[in-house]
């Protein structure tokens, strides 16, 4: 068992179902900018690119325009491009029902919107592996009653020693996407076998908890940390610097994703 660098982060960039809420993203840039949250899935037909446009990058109320009718593509070296269509339930929102991301691989992406064309890649890692969820029943404690009881939920992963690993848990409540998301590295336990509560996180008897453990390369791995920097730092603090984006011609970030998958409710 090692111990686990868990960040946890508000979830990313704008509103498009019940299940995404919106983030505010600190910018630098006085101009409006494309933002691009593009989720390139191990899960057949879920993965999704989302745009949108900053309106302001001053105050701290960010809004953003979800962009319709632009033309997304995500291509591999083996294979021709496959278009991603617009939802027609989300404007936005940009799906196909067949994608999915296949191990060690790399992909492109290219958005055109009007007269603007943003690119960018992402190479997929091997496939993570969760080997357990189970929960943790503290009973009473200190601030509670006597039969007061707490339900701790708790993973154990493997990892592959065979390469450097970046994480990300992603939970659904009830069938509700869960702000609070967890990172972590192997930096203190390459190719071991640890297990780890998800901090500061409640759940209710008869809740039901699935969860998706996301292998992604290095770049996402800083994006998502220097996103989380952004919004939590004190006002003492230096200004924010702009997340390390690999969107060419835009900000936000491109990632494909191995997965694996898992559920439970909870006693």
């Amino acid at each position: 068992m090692n111990r686990l660098e868990t960040v946890m982060l508000l979830s990313l960039l704008m509103v498009f179902s019940a299940c995404e809420k919106v983030v505010q993203i600190p910018l630098n840039e006085t101009e409006p900018q494309i933002v691009v949250e593009a989720v390139a899935k191990s899960l057949t037909g879920q993965s999704y690119i989302l745009l949108s446009r900053s309106i302001s990058s001053y105050d701290t109320s960010y809004d953003f325009e979800q962009l319709t009718g632009a033309s997304v593509t995500v291509s591999e070296p083996s294979g021709g491009g496959v278009v991603f269509e617009e939802d027609p339930m989300v404007v936005g929102r940009y799906i196909h029902p067949a994608f999915e991301v296949l191990p060690n691989t790399n992909y492109s992406l290219k958005v055109s919107y009007k007269d603007q064309v943003l690119e960018a890649t992402s190479r997929s890692m091997t496939a993570p592996q969760i080997d357990s969820f189970f929960v943790y029943q503290n009973i009473g404690g200190p601030g509670q009653n006597p039969d007061d009881t707490t339900n701790v939920l708790i993973y154990t992963v493997s990892d592959n020693p065979d390469e450097k690993n970046y994480y990300r848990f992603v939970l659904w409540i009830n069938g509700v996407k869960e702000n609070t998301i967890f990172i972590e590295t192997d930096d203190l336990g390459n190719g071991e076998t640890y297990t780890s509560p998800f901090f500061g996180m409640s759940f209710d008897s008869q809740d039901t908890v699935y969860a998706e453990l996301w292998s992604m390369n290095v770049q996402s791995y800083d994006y998502f940390s220097a996103l989380y920097t952004n919004l939590n730092q004190s006002p003492f603090s230096a200004a924010p610097a702009d997340p390390p984006s690999n969107i060419e011609n835009g900000i936000g970030y491109f990632g494909a994703f191995m997965m694996d998958t898992t559920s439970i409710i909870i006693p």
